[in-house]
């Protein structure tokens, strides 16, 4: 299905899948035609003048052979391919027209497909003066009369009119930018089309099928021509913009678009019908030779392998496996407990032994790589490269071999020419490359790169800005003149340029004299081009040096990139340059092939400053930053410690200049503001009914809201830099509203007293804000016809929340404009409710989400709320007070009128000036959470008992304990908890299980009243017998009745059973609607105006206890019981704080609930302790098994899940923390305080058990100074004058010590989640350590997930967590905070939640400079398209049922249904797809694809939550089991090391899963006969806790294995009686494996007695050996005496 679909064009895909459901009719339909591509075009050089009659002199022609394209191809796409390409990449201002081309006067048709033509210059040659510059075809419309028709115009019109007609039959034909290459179609379909189909006829072949490919070509015929345009103004700006990106390392390198001749091959057997065949052979290749880990080299199975084979097999896998010291750190204890960061990277990509390599180059251990012809048996081979040309000419035999799973891109391979360049016209001596080999390590690879990248950035030396002279006056702006220009050349001269409309020419100005003509009159010193780079080339000679080694540079870095790419899989072109010691190895080219004007508009990424490479490559910034080294190549050393700030940015006069006209999201070019609303309105009222409609719709409601989510952000860095003015200027900062780019902007703060709304307070007001897009995120997804929505995106920063909203149509224009229709805006007004809007509403909320339609009155606060409100409520200016009575009297008609709402009152239904209904203020869609409502207004009442019962139970046990549980609120009164409302998963489960509970009900009613039933005709036949003679006539009578009554009922049921439900049904479940609006404070009761309503709203408020009595008594000790359970109920536990989150979210708990669940795992965890308590003391002896057996339970609570919910609660608290530090410093405005120092000594507080004295300061810090490792306070002042005043000059902002943040967080924490922590030393006399004596705090992972939540960006460094900090001091100066330093803090990312986005995406951190590859976070919309849903729930459906290959066909569909869409490959949806087509590879026993699915899969995870996330776990994991499956073990070996990095880095050391991956990783280690590494593998598991039990057996059991094959039967016996005496408490004496243990036992213990006698009698033998000798050497010394 998906091969097909892949190849078939849209139409014939759309026309298949519209009737794909339709079985009966998808037997009947024809096959899709087959696929046409065009073969042979070309692109040729700009157009000449006189090309005809050009001198012996003229340069030949280029041409730029192209691949073969599809009709649908876009022009856009040639016009980004020529950026690229040498002779043309310059060039911005021309068109693409097709030009006929004939054999006797056309040489460049003849030259051959690729061929490179020799210039005779190094710029070009055909934008000089011979070069044809037109004006844009699009101007001659201007031209009078144009417009008129032949039949309307006399005279010399009509003699005009017909030459111009004339002319337009003879014009060429123009592509249009913003098509595609179809119109190409009717000059090669009368040729070429009709014999395609008379050779396939001939060949026998069916020309419908969907392998064959219907080929044109366009060779001889027709040509691509480039031809010159002029320029204007803008045209001329955005061409000196392009300049600079070349000139900035952008340098282009590309010579032909077409592969090699294989390719062309390849295409040609395809036009033989034979592609087909080529794959399938390709496949079974693939599948069956290229592991020789399956199979060996004669296909023999692993039965009929000799002993020989499988030994030398054996040593083979051995060999492979990496080997670790004795003293290595294999439990990463030093990053994930010590806090050395600084190698994170290279341990999450399980890159360790190349860490090693580093290491010990450094300390000189790694000089001798070989010795003798053989490397040392610690050096490590890194095959980065592989340059020899047989190897490469071998993997590029083939196509699609690179990997697996479809091959690599053409784009890879059209840069083989390029590279060929290179190493035929350059020597050794100037090739960086040239000593790169397959030994060479990653800094020599980086290094070569370093060089070529500083070659290729040509910026550092050459300056192209505007001149002072510009813009032209007016008398020169007549003449022609667009600007003028300045540039600086390499050896420092300054070059005036004139632009006029054709080009560019050096003019004769000076600093002191205007002159704007072209220098000396002559037009050889002019240096004329069309192009400003050419212009440049021709008059300086040392541009000219340095572009000439610029392009070798580039060609040479093409070549070095395309074998990494040969060589590396998706996580090493990851890992490599993130672990890059160099800061310019950004690997290639800025712009992407995104057409002409992505070049122009995209802001390339400059090489004079830093910028992360990750965030070229993840679509999300990275919380943790990998720095250059300052040293030259320094992989490990001063980059750990710290970095020198001005090492990191250099001059750039290009980079000030766009900051200066930065316009924030606008597109001025586009001619005036994009109406978001109305683009997003029109693109969601799209046709649906076609599959084509629906991809193009779900398309532009993609893109639409992408560029909205962009274009938000930039409006939010103006608002917070103070470019853009408010609209309400003259009211207070919090309130100000902002309208930038048809965006409306506003501070989720408490709006005041006029605004209708129900809650207070600025907290409740960030909550309902994030409520309300959720909610609009859920409408979204529902997409309801008729029911529209805003876009929305709210924006994080510096604790500031903003919401960016899509303006309603007519809002801002009065209220003439548009009409509300539902609810309230303003509290003095009553509640509006139209009849449409609310049938509407029904239908969708009620329909969709379960929302139950209440009347409510229409005045619904109380007076004593509306007393308040009239009395602080201020009338705005030019209101009339007539006007305020009249409202009042008007309330005072209406105050016992109802309304009907479905949904909660507060939201808004307008009518916008578009007659489109919009609704707004959607905060509620389920009803608020009763267990955070106080008892006395309705509560369930478990958090108070909660508190009551841990006061009694603290009586007696000291002030200090009863103290402490003060930290957690008498109440619940908090503005906060009135936005708190039931998770949508719970009511759901909740009404599923109702309804469940009800069909029990109804079948045992049906099953009782059927029993009875029967008893009744069972006594009625009896009675018939007895009076059967007498009462014949009547008895008839009744049967006849009985009969018809039965046939009713018979009837009656079969109507019933033809609808899926019955009315009851519906009616019932109609009923489980529940009512938003309920426990809702400062609303009126209806008892007095409606009794029915009021008993209604009672019954509701009980509905909503019961569902949160059910999520407290039933879900949350449910799910503790499952994790109890979890080793043996298959349950993966959560890695980090967002996994955790997914799954609460996914049994319907709130977040808030974290601290209720962490008190039922520490009553879980003393039940344990107990246990154990108990088991110790009981004698060993299997009398007392079976008490042994109750005592201590087989599963054991998992200690890592208390640690988790702890460390979250203290990140989600420290973010909440931090955000009201960061406010009462001017919340992130342009006027704010610098933040680096509140964050760093917020950090190191929280990293920290205490706080140094100034004595343990002083000793610290003489010895770092010493070691360099960090800056001492003098150069700490020096970096900044740091102004720590706050409110007043005299008063300094507070620098908070350590006490007051640990304060501040448990006080957030027991009011959040009402808990106190029992694992973090909040003070520093609070050591909290678990029974083994060690400290439970999670540090590593508390840092990343406050960094996380926060958005801040910090240094790649060591750290020393777990010891005591420094805070620093209020002394007006930045000061040195310790462990972190405010020079570790390098940036604070603003975080975005799109209300699009997919189900459950929250918060996610994004970039101001748009420098990472997601943009603004917008990745993980949702798409818009039910197909591609469907079809992968249906293919994981079938994966669940055993079928693969069904599995496999939905699942790669829906990829590419989601890629089609988002033209990436990088979506969540898409992540899921891969990984279902890894694994049903896998199923399918077909390796290598499975292989290439799951490296796909890595490579998407770590790009969209990059390197550290649970889903890279699982990719991990994933991979690890393909290739440990599969026989590859030290591959398998290298990402189940990164996967057990990952465990301990985000999870701590006692996660649940470690120590079943550490046994793995013993077993393998095992079976290739490294026992020794087996053991310290085994120990490790060991050591490591097991919640099951019986894992503790099978870790005894094969460590004793080990040992005796190491002939240690001793140790072997003391770890098979451990083994045995857990086999008996748990399994029994009489089980199969207990007795299995006991013979063991046996063996051992006689081979240990043995073993033990024997080394007594050679002790023995040895003491006389040694007596013996020493008698001897004394009578050896006697003799000599």
């Amino acid at each position: 299905m998906s091969a097909k679909s892949k190849d078939a064009p849209p139409t014939a895909l759309a026309k298949k899948d519209e009737t794909a459901a339709d079985a009966s009719q998808t037997e009947t339909l024809p096959p899709p035609p087959p696929p046409i591509f065009i073969q042979g075009l070309s692109i040729l050089s700009p157009r000449q003048k006189n090309s005809s009659s050009a001198s012996t002199s003229s340069p030949a022609a280029l041409e730029v052979a192209l691949p073969p394209l599809r009709p649908e191809e876009p022009v856009a796409s040639l016009r980004g391919a020529l950026s690229e390409v040498l002779g043309f990449a310059h060039l911005t201002n021309y068109r693409l027209v097709v030009e006929r081309l004939n054999n006797s006067n056309d040489t460049a048709a003849n030259n051959g497909s690729g061929k490179k033509q020799q210039q005779p210059e190094i710029w070009s040659p055909f934008t000089l003066r011979n070069a044809q510059v037109t004006i844009s075809p699009l101007l001659k419309s201007l031209e009078a009369g144009e417009a008129l028709p032949p039949e309307c115009r006399t005279g010399a019109e009509a003699e005009k009119a017909a030459a111009v007609a004339k002319e337009k039959e003879e014009e060429e034909l123009v592509l249009d930018e913003y098509g595609d290459l179809s119109i190409l179609l009717p000059l090669l379909q009368s040729t070429e089309l009709a014999s395609s189909e008379s050779t396939d006829n001939g060949n026998g072949a069916n020309a419908a099928s969907p392998e064959k490919k219907i080929i044109l070509n366009a060779t001889n015929q027709i040509a691509i021509r480039v031809v010159l345009e002029k320029y204007d103004v803008a045209s001329t700006r955005d061409h000196m913009m392009r300049v600079r990106q070349l000139l900035e390392g952008n340098a282009p390198y590309v010579t032909s678009l077409v592969g090699e001749e294989e390719e062309l091959a390849t295409e040609a057997e395809a036009e033989d019908g034979n592609a087909g065949e080529v794959v399938k052979v390709e496949d079974e290749k693939t599948n069956g030779t290229s592991d020789k880990s399956l199979a060996d080299g004669d296909g023999k199975k692993d039965e009929e392998e000799t002993e020989e084979e499988k030994l030398l097999k054996k040593e083979a896998i051995a060999a492979s496996l990496p080997s670790f010291d004795s003293n290595y750190d294999l439990l990463f204890d030093k990053a994930t407990k010590g806090g050395d960061l600084a190698n994170f990277y290279y341990l999450a990509c399980g890159e360790e032994l190349a860490l090693q390599k580093l290491a010990e180059e450094k300390n000189g251990g790694g000089s001798q790589k070989k010795k003798n012809g053989k490397k040392s048996k610690n050096a490590i081979d890194d095959d980065w490269l592989e340059v020899e040309a047989n190897n490469d000419q071998e993997k590029n035999k083939k196509k699609g071999t690179n990997g697996g799973g479809g091959g690599r891109n053409k784009k890879k391979v059209k840069n083989d020419k390029s590279s060929n360049a290179t190493n035929n016209n350059n020597g050794t001596e100037h090739n960086p490359i040239s000593n790169i080999t397959n030994q060479s390590t990653l800094v020599e690879v980086e290094q070569a790169l370093y060089t070529l990248n500083e070659t290729t950035n040509v910026s550092s030396t050459t300056k192209i800005h505007l001149s002072g002279y510009h813009p032209p006056p007016n008398h020169r702006r007549i003449l022609g003149d667009l600007a003028y220009l300045e540039a600086t050349m390499p050896d420092g001269t300054i070059v005036p340029i004139t632009a006029f409309p054709s080009g560019f020419y050096v003019n004769g100005s000076t600093p002191t004299k205007f002159d704007p003509t072209p220098a000396l009159k002559g037009n050889k010193d002019a240096c004329y081009s069309h192009a400003l780079l050419d212009c440049l080339l021709q008059k300086s000679k040392s541009l000219r040096a340095a572009w000439q080694a610029s392009l070798s540079a580039a060609k040479q870095r093409s070549a070095l990139l395309r074998r990494l790419s040969l060589r590396e899989d998706a996580l090493a072109n990851l890992h490599r340059p993130a672990v890059s010691p160099f800061d310019n190895n950004a690997s290639g080219p800025a712009a992407a092939s995104n057409g002409m004007m992505g070049l122009l508009l995209m802001s390339a990424s400059s090489p004079t400053t830093f910028v992360p490479k990750l965030d070229n490559m993840l679509t999300r910034p990275t919380w943790l930053v990998p720095l250059p080294s300052v040293e030259s190549g320094e992989m490990l050393g001063a980059k750990q410690q710290t970095y020198h700030h001005d090492k990191l940015h250099s001059y750039s006069e290009s980079r000030a200049e766009e900051e200066l006209t930065n316009v924030f999201g606008m597109d001025v070019r586009g001619g005036g503001l994009r109406d978001w609303n109305e683009e997003l309105q029109t693109a969601r009222e799209m046709g649906v009914e076609l599959y084509g409609e629906r991809i193009e719709r779900a398309r532009l409601v993609h893109k639409v809201l992408c560029d909205f989510s962009e274009a938000s952000l930039a409006g939010v860095r103006a608002i917070i830099s103070g470019y853009i003015l408010p609209m309400n200027p003259n009211e207070p900062a919090r309130s100000h509203v902002y309208l930038h780019n048809n965006i409306f902007f506003s501070r989720a703060v408490d709006s005041g007293l006029d605004t209708f709304k129900i809650i207070q307070g600025d907290a409740a007001a960030r909550k309902s804000a994030s409520r309300d897009a959720s909610n609009m995120g859920v409408l979204h997804r529902l997409d309801i016809p008729g029911l529209h929505t805003l876009a929305t995106v709210l924006v994080e920063y510096m604790g500031s929340r903003i919401v960016c909203q899509s303006v309603v149509p007519g809002i801002l224009h009065g209220e003439k404009s548009h009409s509300l229709l539902y609810g309230a805006v303003e509290t003095l007004s009553a509640l509006q409710c139209d009849e449409e809007m609310h049938t509407l509403l029904e239908a969708s909320l009620g329909e969709g989400c379960m929302v139950a339609t209440r009347k409510i009155p229409a005045h619904p606060l109380t007076e004593e709320r509306m007393d308040v409100i009239k009395k602080y409520r201020i009338t705005p200016l030019g209101m009339d007070g007539n006007v305020e009575e009249k409202a009042e009297e008007e309330t005072e008609d209406d105050k016992d009128k109802m309304i009907q709402v479905c949904g909660p009152m507060e939201m808004k239904g307008i009518l916008g000036s578009d007659k489109r209904k919009y609704v707004l203020d959607c905060t509620r869609l389920t009803p608020r959470d009763a267990n955070w409502v106080s008892k006395s207004d309705g509560g369930t009442g478990h958090w108070e008992d909660q508190v009551q019962t841990s006061k009694s139970a603290s009586v007696g046990k000291g002030a200090k304990k009863s103290q402490k549980k003060q930290l957690v609120p008498a109440t619940l009164e908090d503005d906060e908890w009135v936005v708190c409302v039931l998770r949508p998963e719970l009511v759901t489960n909740f009404a599923e299980m109702k309804i469940g509970k009800y069909l029990k009900e109804v079948a045992a009613k049906n099953n009782k009243d059927k029993k009875e039933k029967s008893k009744e005709e069972l006594e009625e036949s009896s009675a018939k017998d007895e009076k059967e003679d007498k009462e014949s006539a009547s008895k008839d009578k009744k049967e006849k009745e009985s009969s018809s009554a039965e046939t009713e009922a018979v009837e009656s049921k079969k109507e019933s059973s033809s609808s899926p439900l019955g009315k009851v049904e519906e009616e019932y479940i109609k009923s489980l609607r529940y009512n938003v609006n309920v426990f809702l404070p400062y609303t009126r009761s209806v008892e007095s105006m409606d009794k029915d309503e009021h008993a209604k709203l009672k019954q509701d408020e009980e509905e909503a206890r019961e569902m949160a009595r059910h999520l407290w008594d039933t879900v949350l000790p449910n799910l503790t019981k499952e994790i109890r359970s979890s080793s043996g109920n298959g349950l993966q536990l959560p890695a980090d704080g967002r996994s955790l989150t997914e799954l609460i979210h996914q049994r319907g708990i709130n977040c808030r609930y974290i601290g209720r669940l962490a008190e039922l795992a520490r009553k879980e965890e003393l039940v344990d302790v107990i246990d154990f308590e108990k088991a110790s003391s009981d004698v060993d002896n299997t009398d007392k098994a079976a008490a042994k057996k109750d005592k201590a339970p087989r599963f054991r609570m998992p200690v890592c899940w208390l640690e988790l919910l702890e460390c979250e609660m203290v990140a989600r608290a420290s973010k909440h923390v931090l955000d009201s530090y960061m406010l009462e410093q001017g919340g992130g405005t342009s006027t704010a305080q610098p933040a680096a120092q509140t964050i760093a000594s917020f950090l190191s507080a929280a990293m920290s058990v205490g706080e140094e004295s100034a004595a343990e300061t002083e000793r610290r810090t003489t010895s770092d100074s010493n070691n360099g490792n960090v800056l001492d306070q003098e150069e700490m002042n020096a970096l900044t004058l740091f102004d720590g005043a706050g409110n007043g000059d005299a008063d300094a902002s507070p620098i908070r010590g350590r006490e007051e943040i640990w304060a501040d967080i448990e006080r957030e924490i027991g009011r959040r989640y009402r808990y106190t922590l029992s694992l973090y030393p909040t003070t520093a006399t609070s050591s909290k350590k678990d029974h083994g004596g060690e400290s439970r705090a999670m540090y590593t992972p508390l840092l990343r997930r406050i960094c996380q939540r926060s958005g801040i960006r910090l240094v790649a460094k060591h750290y020393d967590f777990g010891k005591k900090c420094v805070c620093g001091s209020s002394n007006g100066n930045l000061t040195t905070s310790y462990p972190v330093a405010p020079t570790d803090i390098l940036d604070i990312l603003p975080l975005v939640k799109h209300a699009a986005s997919v189900s459950g995406e929250t918060f996610a951190p994004a970039s101001f400079n748009g420098n990472n590859a997601g943009g603004s976070g917008s990745s993980s919309l949702h798409v818009l398209l039910s197909d591609a849903k469907t079809m992968y729930e249906v293919g994981h459906a079938n994966l669940n049922n055993g079928n693969f290959a069904v599995t496999l066909d939905y699942a790669q569909e829906a990829a590419a249904m989601y890629q089609r869409i988002l033209d990436s490959p990088v979506h969540p949806q898409i992540s899921k797809c891969l990984k279902l087509t890894a694994i049903a590879h896998y199923h399918r026993d077909e390796p290598e694809l499975a292989l290439a699915a799951a490296s796909k899969y890595l490579a998407v995870a770590i790009s969209l939550s990059g390197f550290d996330s649970a889903e890279v776990l699982n990719a991990h994991m994933t991979m690890a089991d393909i290739l440990l499956g599969t026989g590859r073990i030290s591959e398998g070996v290298k990402h189940l090391r990164a996967a057990q990095f990952l465990m301990e880095f985000m999870a701590g050391p006692n996660y649940a899963g470690i120590s079943s991956t550490y046994y793995r990783m013993g077993s393998h280690y095992y079976d290739a006969g490294k026992l020794e590494d087996a053991l310290r593998f085994y120990e490790l598991a060991s050591s490591k806790r097991s919640e099951d039990r019986m894992f503790d057996c099978l870790i005894a059991r094969n460590s004793a294995g080990v040992l005796a094959r190491l002939g240690q039967f001793k140790p072997a016996f003391e770890y098979e009686k451990k083994a045995f005496e857990l086999y008996v408490t748990f399994l029994g004496e009489e089980h199969d494996a207990t007795k299995a243990c006991s013979n063991t036992l046996i063996q051992l213990m006689k081979l240990a007695v043995e073993q033990g006698k024997r080394s007594k009698i050679q002790e023995k033998e040895l003491m006389k050996e040694n007596a013996a000798d020493a008698v001897a050497e004394q009578i050896r010394a006697d003799e000599e005496a």
